[in-house]
């Protein structure tokens, strides 16, 4: 691993468009995607990161991110509609971009986070993500999501993708509770380090000799948008600083639940982190 192009954090995932339904009339658009969400944890403290991201051409928020993503002429940027009108959150993708390929990433990383949305990384960009990277941490939305012929979002087993036979390679991979019922827990945790997200009532590490539980804290959730995504990133906040996984999950716990404060990509006051989890 060359050290001359060695950065702290290599984020791989797409920036997206977001359209936010709220209910009759009410429409908000917002930048989106894992690499925005998790980039405002990472400005926030100070790393120095890099980004392999893809977009459409029509992408439209290249003033608001730091490491702009790789325009592929003549297609969309992802587009996530999220319907709140129900009693739970919908997905739809309207527009898909293309994957993110092994070319896109350029740099090695003490980190790297395989964080899509939407399946845009593939499972050979993993394999070369894990071969530039000392830890690899992956979001199972980007390895399980599948979408129907509406464009709804739908999870696949995690055993019936091609990424199943990589979970040697991954230092942790983070599941929301939804995402956790498409894999076999048991299973998993023997090869990797899983995380589950569980919103309120915080997260479980499960290793493959323990399950460890951690709070988080009280916060008023105004939009869950994201917080996976600032959790994941204080989760690599920990490795970095080569915390144990549950004291790197408690730190996680606390930028997940700044997230949920805010609608889209979330202002950090990392001043009022903690005193224990600086």
């Amino acid at each position: 691993m060359g050290d001359a192009s060695l950065r702290d954090v290599l984020v791989v995932g797409s920036y997206c468009h977001d359209l936010l339904r709220h209910g009759p009339g009410r429409e908000t658009h917002a930048l989106g995607g894992s690499a925005a969400y998790i980039a405002s944890v990472l400005d926030a403290m100070g790393l120095e990161y890099a980004v392999a991201a893809v977009a459409g051409e029509d992408f439209r928020y290249a003033d608001q991110v730091r490491h702009p993503p790789r325009i592929v002429p003549g297609t969309r940027t992802t587009q996530f509609i999220a319907d709140f009108e129900g009693e739970a959150r919908t997905l739809r993708v309207s527009a898909k971009a293309e994957p993110i390929r092994p070319a896109d990433i350029t740099v090695d990383a003490r980190v790297a986070l395989a964080c899509g949305v939407a399946g845009e990384v593939l499972p050979e960009t993993l394999l070369h993500v894990s071969e530039r990277a000392r830890h690899v941490l992956a979001d199972a939305q980007g390895l399980i999501r599948a979408l129907d012929d509406d464009g709804r979002v739908l999870n696949l087993r995690l055993e019936d993708t091609p990424f199943a036979g990589l979970l040697e390679r991954l230092r942790v991979l983070k599941a929301s509770e939804e995402e956790a019922r498409a894999m076999d827990i048991e299973r998993v945790r023997q090869r990797t380090c899983l995380v589950v997200t569980r919103g309120a009532r915080g997260c479980t590490v499960f290793t493959a000799d323990a399950r460890i539980d951690v709070p988080t804290v009280a916060v008023e959730e105004v939009d869950a948008t994201g917080a996976g995504d600032c959790f994941i990133a204080g989760f690599t906040l920990g490795l970095l600083r080569g915390l144990p996984f549950e004291r790197c999950a408690a730190l996680a716990n606390w930028f997940g639940a700044q997230a949920v404060t805010q609608v889209g990509v979330p202002k950090l006051d990392v001043s009022r982190l903690p005193t224990e989890l600086r």
